[in-house]
């Protein structure tokens, strides 16, 4: 595996090329929508390291349920997030 270091930077550079790749090269995006819908891609990534953390805990032992529980915690943060986003566009903020 590689080190934690090197995941992070490479975590980094893919972050951005999908940032510029779905929303700021999007034509019918705008600067708050965009917003939105990294929160909603951050939700969905949580998802699936939630669901990932899941089989990892029923594969080998139970100690990997506590990280599973922590990424539950990042999708209700990335959809409350992205709900303070959507009413404050509404309300043109």
């Amino acid at each position: 595996m590689l080190a934690r270091d090197e995941l992070e930077t490479r975590a980094s550079v893919i972050a951005s090329e999908l940032v510029e790749r779905l929303v700021g090269s999007a034509e019918d995006v705008d600067y708050r929508s965009g917003t939105y819908l990294l929160a909603a891609i951050a939700a969905e990534l949580g998802q699936k390291i939630h669901r990932r953390c899941i089989d990892l805990a029923r594969n080998s032992n139970g100690s990997w349920e506590l990280a599973a529980a922590d990424a539950d915690s990042l999708v209700t943060g990335a959809w409350r997030c992205g709900e303070t986003v959507s009413q404050l566009t509404e309300r043109g903020m």
